[in-house]
């Protein structure tokens, strides 16, 4: 209450109990439902993004602290205060392959921006038919990208929340599809002696995706001998909806010496839910060992990686992030990223 007798309202509070409620609403809404295995489209946007996080076992909702937050918890780039950018490649199975681009713009008392992208490419892939098992001389590709803006904001000096708009499209051959989503997250900190984090976060929220192109046009002979003109009929998919909680903390922070440990819970609508837990030792903020484990998963299981943060004179603070993950019968799977902030 006010000297003069009026009520004190305090915005900040009344933005986190606000993100809060119409959090568990949408994720009430869209998970209050049974599994659907299989029957969702984009399913690059599963593939984990990052050498840091992937080698910490994708559990990196609740810290995701560089530019690759922008794909996993937009909140997270709420308490980054640096401009930042992130390049991230992979080597994905079958010889495909998935690229992230991210930049990261603090902007005071405005909030933090973001603006990303992620794509993904399987290659030339050789047509082969029916009657034609050995090829037919053409070629073909799939692709698919995500074009997201941010904007996040530090509500008060322990919580942040953030909202990503994307772009999605896929590609194969001559047909595509189009859907708008949305994601939106958050870390509390809970405890600044350990920095221990809680992290939320929806992905995915948005419009089916429904494939049309000239792939679909068939001419059709009918009883008579009429010859028409038909299209094959597609269906709308979802996209693969997913909400995850982390917690992090940071067990051990000496001068030279820290020791971060993550676990996590993902849950998606077309699997049921799974377990990530990851681990980063830290010498000098400089050098980073990592590792991580996913429990659930169909191939996916360990992980590890390495790290090196280097500030250069005129340039910026570099950062060089390598992640090695173990795919079981789809082989071993290798991703680089490149940091630089300033």
């Amino acid at each position: 209450m006010l000297p003069n007798g009026k009520l004190e309202v305090k915005t900040d509070e009344i933005f986190k109990n606000t993100f809060f409620t119409l959090f568990f609403i949408l994720y009430t809404l869209s998970f209050g439902q049974k599994d659907h295995v299989g029957t969702s489209v984009a399913n690059f946007l599963k593939i984990g993004i990052g050498g840091k996080a992937v080698s910490m076992g994708d559990a990196f909702t609740a810290i995701s602290d560089d530019p690759t937050a922008l794909f996993w918890n937009p909140g997270g780039i709420g308490f980054q205060n640096k401009f930042a950018l992130n390049f991230s490649y992979t080597q994905w199975i079958f010889e495909t392959n998935s690229s992230f681009f991210g930049a990261v713009i603090p902007m005071g008392e405005f909030g933090t921006f973001g603006a990303s992208v992620n794509s993904f490419s399987s290659g030339d892939i050789e047509e082969t038919t029916i009657t034609k098992p050995h090829g037919t001389g053409r070629v073909f590709d799939a692709s698919d990208i995500s074009i997201g803006l941010s904007y996040a904001r530090m509500l008060t000096d322990r919580f942040s929340a953030g909202i990503t708009l994307k772009f999605i499209e896929e590609n194969l051959s001559l047909e595509s599809a189009t859907a708008f989503a949305v994601d939106v997250g958050s870390i509390f900190i809970l405890d600044f002696d350990y920095n221990f984090r809680l992290g939320l976060v929806i992905s995915n929220l948005g419009s089916n995706m429904k494939l049309s192109g000239l792939d679909l046009d068939r001419n059709i002979t009918t009883e008579n001998s009429k010859l028409v003109e038909a299209q094959l009929k597609t269906f709308s998919w979802a996209l693969p909806l997913t909400f995850r909680v982390g917690l992090a903390a940071d067990i051990l922070s000496t001068e030279n010496h820290k020791v971060t440990v993550a676990l996590e819970v993902n849950d998606a609508r077309d699997f049921k839910a799974r377990e990530n837990v990851g681990l980063e030792y830290s010498f000098n903020s400089m050098f980073f060992l990592r590792g991580g484990y996913k429990f659930n998963y169909s191939e996916e299981s360990y992980s590890a990686g390495l790290g090196l943060k280097y500030f250069v004179e005129g340039i910026g603070g570099i950062v060089v992030d390598y992640a090695f993950a173990e795919m079981s019968r789809l082989g071993q799977i290798n991703r680089l990223s490149i940091g630089l902030s300033f």
